[in-house]
């Protein structure tokens, strides 16, 4: 009788040991990308009474005889499934919808991973969990090392505008305030008419200058380029009509010279936020990469990019709204320069190795295997949604059908303790 009361009891741990786990995560059905958890049961060792035997010619054979001694805890695992999205309207609450885990660090430089989006801006315009920990920024779509830069917006600025010198280098997709298409131009020399031509392919501007002047060589009509960025003619030249939108975007039909069809832009982090020229952040968005875009008193926007060959780049547009991109915006300043608009992500070959820690927050653990960063969007990484936060995956009719057979367990493995109990009882009441 001794050994139904070490089963029985055994069955009440284990069930006692389910009731934690559903109490744990019905007291989180409300936070935000909480991962629930489920646990599942193995048999203990069994006392063989018989192996059993083969048959043979002179008799069957015959099963083994066991006594199970029990149950034990089998495992609990996480069910890293989606949560819902929970609309706030905040710009800063994001969610992941797929694969991966923001990445945060700690004062130290240690690194969490969490699906809690709810981010804000600190006084130095770090972007920070909940709990002060900074969001750590993506320098490549994929890498098998995490950049160890931080997410970062400069709160106040100074942006000095200026025309580009080096406008003649310029290919037409580097332009920054004109997009031309290649085509004709019917101009009137003297009296005459020309067909100018923008070279297919991406041109330079200067290429585009030299066929212009070839086309009307002797004419007394040329073209040329100033020194802050725009085209200008000498001569009498009237444009007509135009296959190619040139006249349309560089402004050279209704003028001579030109709108500056490429400009530069340096800017500068101001210490002094009584400075007149400076200009404040105002609000952040953020796109489906995981890209911030942050937008100032004046109505500029600057955020980043990145292009072809998976480099970032700065993206400045004016509060005309001149996009200026590339190496065509210089950054002044430590604060600036090492500023990164990019949010990173993580993924790993298998997440249920994760350790969970407080505030939302899950470190490496020896069965996770390799991790893998980037940004939203690309290759395995999820992408982002903004306005909102992922919530808790609990089920909790689920969790409630648990909690019912989970306690049943409790009940019968404790009448089965107390009819052990009372076998023992008489039998003590026996020997007397």
């Amino acid at each position: 009788m001794s050994q139904a009361l070490h089963t029985a009891s055994t069955g009440i741990n284990a069930g006692q040991s389910q009731i934690n786990v559903i109490a744990n995560n019905v007291a989180n059905i409300n936070t935000t990308a909480f991962k629930s958890a489920n646990m599942t049961f193995e048999t203990l060792y069994s006392r063989n009474l018989s192996y059993g035997s083969a048959a043979t010619n002179e008799g069957g054979g015959t099963n083994p005889k066991q006594i199970g001694l029990g149950v034990k805890i089998g495992g609990i695992t996480r069910d890293f499934s989606s949560g819902d999205f929970v609309s706030t309207g905040r710009d800063m609450d994001l969610m992941i919808s797929g694969n991966g885990f923001f990445v945060v660090q700690d004062s130290d430089g240690k690194l969490y991973y969490t699906r809690d989006g709810v981010f804000s801006t600190d006084s130095e315009g770090n972007i920070v969990t909940q709990s002060g920990m900074k969001v750590v920024a993506a320098d490549s779509p994929y890498s098998n090392a995490s950049s160890g830069e931080t997410v970062k917006v400069p709160k106040n600025l100074s942006a000095t505008v200026t025309g580009d010198p080096n406008l003649a280098t310029k290919t037409l997709s580097q332009l920054n305030n004109a997009k031309i298409n290649t085509g004709t131009i019917e101009v009137t020399v003297g009296g005459r008419q020309y067909t100018l031509t923008v070279p297919e392919g991406d041109p330079t501007v200067q290429s585009i200058i030299d066929s212009f002047n070839q086309t009307l060589d002797g004419t007394g009509v040329s073209f040329s380029i100033t020194g802050d960025g725009r085209i200008s003619y000498t001569g009498d030249i009237t444009f007509d009509s135009a296959e190619s939108n040139f006249i349309g975007e560089t402004g050279l039909g209704n003028s001579n010279p030109s709108d500056q069809l490429s400009q530069v832009v340096t800017l500068q982090e101001m210490v002094n936020y009584n400075d007149p020229n400076a200009i404040t952040l105002m609000s952040t968005t953020v796109d489906e990469n995981g890209i911030i875009a942050a937008t100032y008193s004046d109505g500029s926007i600057l955020t980043q990019y990145v292009d072809d060959t998976y480099s970032v780049h700065w993206k400045y547009t004016t509060p005309e709204g001149i996009t200026i991109r590339g190496n065509d915006v210089s950054a002044v300043g430590s604060s600036i320069e090492e500023s990164n608009f990019v949010i990173e992500l993580a993924t790993m070959v298998n997440e249920e190795g994760l350790v969970s820690v407080n505030n939302n927050l899950w470190e490496w653990g020896a069965d996770v295997g390799e991790v893998y960063y980037g940004m939203a969007g690309e290759v395995s990484f999820g992408s982002i949604e903004s306005g909102g936060y992922e919530g808790s995956n609990v089920d909790i009719a689920a969790e409630l059908t648990n909690m019912i057979t989970a306690q049943r367990m409790i009940q019968m493995n404790s009448r089965v303790f107390s009819t052990a109990s009372s076998i023992m009882e008489t039998l003590a009441y026996l020997g007397q």
